[in-house]
């Protein structure tokens, strides 16, 4: 039973995308959902829409730009039909900043007197600037905001107004002042914390098998797959990520038990069968780590999982990869973000031996477990020689391990060093606007140094993934042969065909189509087997 006067309702904005930027993707709102359980857990009245998941519309507008989510329209009749006193806006990119902003300002022309607030990395290293910018913010949470909104909304629904100033963690707005109170101490005891606020939620949109938008560009495509964080904060410095200014540098987690338990409650409520661990840190503590893999096993917790964030190479080992296997690792990334020592040490700041790499991409291949690399290039401190050896290293992994590249433009996002060092040193070509940000990583580089220029990126951007394309082509064809040629005169007869540039047509059909003929083959031939 609900024992306060004030409705919380909890916003995930649209998404608009630029004509450079990434693929749009349906995700689940983590950190919205874990501040609803918290204020749900402690009484408050609270709601979610998920602008990404409700009344979904594709509208493309001017300049190449293609807005994804709910209609602003829309989102102003569901802001009325849902009346609440306090309205909280995620902001999780810096270039879908202005989606949120527009949010606001529909919450104050629907009444000035509901109470909007900002939450997110974005406002978390940059509230001055965005409450400055836009008066129709009221408040803005930084760093993590389980509790300091806890601990807002508590103190508006008692109308202890005198003591916002001391909540930490808090930007607000006094006497035509934009005020920030101290930092808030960083959760130590994940635990404390009652998991995400599923039953606010409509699961059966985000388990939508159906849905083409869920999770794209991930491994577990079409499988009813939900992301958990099992820590937070990372003890690294890389110049490029603004992590620490959001979620600290010390390491802090979630016990094996309650990571188990987690795991449990999704699999069996919800039927959940493929988890992405989205850690920035999932291996950093081995033992705990391996207490989770041996869990999985022990208690027959049945899925399949990968990590699309990437996990540390010199943090995992042939036996931890047998482990992860056993426990229904399907997939899994690192990130060596250069293929040259020198910038990996001396600009990125990574402090990531590349021989390790190199061993993990060997050892996966042993175990058998597909492995996903993340490149980044176009540091200030870098040259184009040190690009092209990155792009060599890419090529070897994937030549000799099988290892699949992912490739990204280095964007000096707000708050970082990278950031800084580009502003004093004048290295910007334009301000750091949302869509400059989100197109940037994507090949349109923003940074232009002594040594090259956006230009010079773009064409070594193009050749990466003209490379890992023909190299993943060729791979392809070499399983499809290998497969072919078990069936006897006739398999071999159609892998000569399919490998011949008089029958490329085969191999430009669509999936569906590819998978009938293979069908029909085995068929034909009397066997059984599936040509992957």
């Amino acid at each position: 039973m609900k024992k306060f006067r004030l409705n919380t309702l909890l916003i995930n904005p649209p998404q608009t995308y630029y004509r450079y930027s990434t693929v749009f993707s349906k995700y689940f709102p983590t950190g919205l959902s874990y501040v609803a359980a918290l204020l749900d857990k402690e009484g408050f009245h609270v709601e979610v829409l998920d602008t990404l998941i409700s009344q979904f519309e594709i509208k493309k507008g001017e300049k190449n730009t293609v807005t994804y989510g709910m209609s602003f329209n829309n989102i102003k009749n569901e802001i009325i039909k849902r009346r609440p006193d306090i309205v909280g806006i995620a902001g999780p990119f810096t270039a879908q900043a202005e989606n949120a902003l527009r949010i606001s300002r529909i919450v104050k022309d629907i009444d000035p007197n509901i109470i909007t607030v900002f939450g997110g990395p974005d406002v978390s290293v940059r509230a001055k600037e965005i409450m400055a910018n836009s008066e129709s913010i009221d408040f803005a949470v930084i760093g993590e905001g389980e509790y300091t909104m806890l601990e807002l909304v508590d103190k508006l629904d008692r109308k202890n107004f005198e003591e916002i100033g001391n909540i930490l963690g808090l930007a607000y707005r006094k006497d035509n002042r934009i005020c920030i109170n101290p930092p808030r101490p960083f959760i130590r005891k994940l635990d404390d914390l009652p998991l995400p606020a599923y039953h606010l939620l409509e699961m059966d949109a985000y388990l939508n098998t159906n849905d083409e938008h869920l999770y794209i560009q991930r491994f577990g495509r079409n499988l009813r797959e939900l992301p958990i964080i099992t820590s937070r904060g990372c003890p690294y410095n890389c110049c490029f990520c603004s992590i620490h200014l959001h979620m600290g540098k010390k390491l802090r987690i979630h016990s094996a038990s309650q990571v188990l338990s987690h795991i449990s409650h999704i699999t069996q409520e919800y039927n959940v069968n493929h988890i992405h661990f989205e850690d920035d840190n999932l291996t950093l503590n081995k033992k705990r780590f391996e207490t989770i893999l041996d869990g999985i096993v022990e208690k027959g917790l049945e899925f399949t999982w990968d990590t699309p964030n990437g996990v540390r190479a010199d943090h995992l080992g042939e036996d931890i990869l047998k482990k992860m296997k056993r426990s229904g690792c399907v997939h899994f990334s690192i990130a060596p973000e250069s293929g040259e020592q020198r910038v990996l040490n001396n600009v990125i700041d990574k402090r990531l031996n590349l021989d390790k790499v190199v061993d993990v991409a060997r050892q996966a291949k042993v175990v058998g477990l597909p492995l996903h690399a993340f490149f980044v290039f176009g540091f200030p401190g870098e040259t184009i020689q040190d690009m092209k050896k990155t792009l060599n290293f890419a090529d070897t992994l994937m030549e000799k391990y099988d290892v699949s590249p992912g490739f990204c433009v280095a964007t000096p996002l707000y708050g970082t060093r990278l950031q800084r060092e580009c502003e004093e040193k004048g290295y910007l070509l334009s301000a750091l606007t949302p869509k400059v940000l989100s197109e940037s990583t994507q090949g349109k580089g923003v940074i232009k140094t002594a040594d090259f220029g956006p230009e010079d990126i773009k064409i070594l951007y193009d050749q990466a993934y003209q490379r890992r394309s023909q190299r993943l082509i060729y791979k392809k064809n070499q399983r499809i042969v290998k497969s072919l040629s078990k069936y006897g005169i006739v398999g071999k007869l159609a892998a000569v065909m399919w490998i011949s540039p008089a029958f490329s047509f085969i191999r430009k059909l669509k999936p569906r189509v590819c998978l009938i003929l293979k069908n029909t083959f085995i068929q034909i031939v009397g066997k059984k087997e599936i040509i992957s």
